[in-house]
């Protein structure tokens, strides 16, 4: 009875042993490729999911807190979906208890995967010798590039607006003339009778001339104060004239980040001025109005209202909208990710798309 139990034992054991040795050519179970789950914990470069699955950032370095502190502050609570590496010889779930390392990307939102945003975060954060799809998951290479004049960039992608109620700032967002500003500068109806003055190349002339004026041709989308507070709309250029533009920015700066506007504040047309980023919450000014706004510490007044909000890397951000008059430095920008989600939406092209 004895030697049956121990030839059922040494049976049992080595069937284990086979079942784990063999565990990374497994080709059944969950396939890791599109699974959806909610992160509910982090720890590391590890996102725990709501079903006990752990999902490790490939190409992302263990154990920092920095990283940590970042996911947790982005992350935590967000739908996201699972991809395995094409090489991964691991490309199933076999229990929901599982580590394995993945790309993930959070759901319903049109930006990077999560592990390219670590790394662009945290450059020296990457690993790509545990990785073989990094350059289309991760890839520094293509990682936005700081501005080495911010200013100049801006001004060339700016213009004033002048219209029967006053003056304006917006830019533009493809080569072709799509611009945005905000509603309360360019109201439907007013395009027939409003312009658009584009700045000289000169960085050191801020002065406006009317051989650099041009119409508007027609308003593609508008939303007034009470929703976005934003006009989309097409400027008509010259025979042959294609315009500098900014690229819409895939993913929300972090609390504390540089950023710039341009505008014209009282009709100093053509000015530049920077701060960082305070805080994102809801309008302050009108409870009922469910829109995302950036909150900053740049100077504006009037005549920046639509003008863009950069982070260091020359992409729009938020798109400026008003200032706190009871405060000094306080003002808010409408969040660019909503601004991303209308003209997808629209189906319009635009940089960064």
């Amino acid at each position: 009875m004895k030697k049956i139990l121990l030839f059922a034992a040494i049976v049992f054991i080595g069937i284990m042993c086979i079942k784990k040795c063999d565990r990374g050519n497994v080709t059944s179970g969950t396939p890791i490729n599109g699974y959806v789950g909610t992160v509910k914990s982090v720890s590391g470069n590890v996102l725990t999911l709501t079903s006990g699955l752990q999902a490790r950032l490939l190409g992302v370095e263990a154990n920092r807190t920095d990283v940590e502190m970042f996911l947790r502050s982005q992350f935590l609570n967000k739908e996201v979906t699972l991809y395995a590496d094409s090489h991964s010889k691991t490309q199933y779930i076999i229990s929901p208890y599982d580590i394995v390392d993945v790309y993930v990307v959070q759901n319903d939102v049109r930006t990077y995967c999560i592990n390219r945003q670590v790394v662009r975060e945290y450059p020296n954060s990457y690993h790509q010798s545990e990785t073989f799809d990094s350059l289309g998951w991760i890839g520094p290479a293509r990682i936005p590039v700081e501005k080495k004049n911010l200013a100049l960039y801006m001004k060339q992608r700016t213009f004033l607006i002048q219209t029967p109620e006053g003056i304006g700032t917006g830019f533009f967002i493809n080569e072709d003339g799509l611009a945005v500003t905000n509603w309360h500068v360019l109201k439907p109806g007013q395009e027939g009778n409003s312009l658009a003055v584009l700045y000289q190349d000169d960085p050191n002339d801020s002065q406006v001339y009317s051989n650099n004026k041009r119409n508007f041709k027609n308003i593609k989308w508008s939303s007034d104060v009470n929703g976005l507070d934003v006009t989309i709309v097409s400027v008509e250029l010259e025979n042959g004239e294609k315009v500098p533009f900014f690229d819409i920015a895939r993913q929300r700066p972090n609390q504390g980040d540089a950023v710039a506007t341009y505008g014209n504040p009282h009709g100093l047309t053509a000015s530049f001025t920077k701060g960082h980023v305070s805080a994102f919450r809801k309008d302050p000014f009108n409870p009922n109005r469910n829109v995302d706004l950036m909150q900053y510490d740049m100077t504006t007044n009037g005549g920046n209202s639509g003008g863009p909000v950069c982070d260091i890397y020359g992409q729009i951000v938020a798109v400026h909208e008003l200032g706190d008059k009871s405060m000094q430095n306080t003002n808010y920008g409408i969040d660019a990710m909503q601004l991303r989600n209308v003209l997808d939406k629209l189906g319009l092209n635009y940089g960064g798309k």
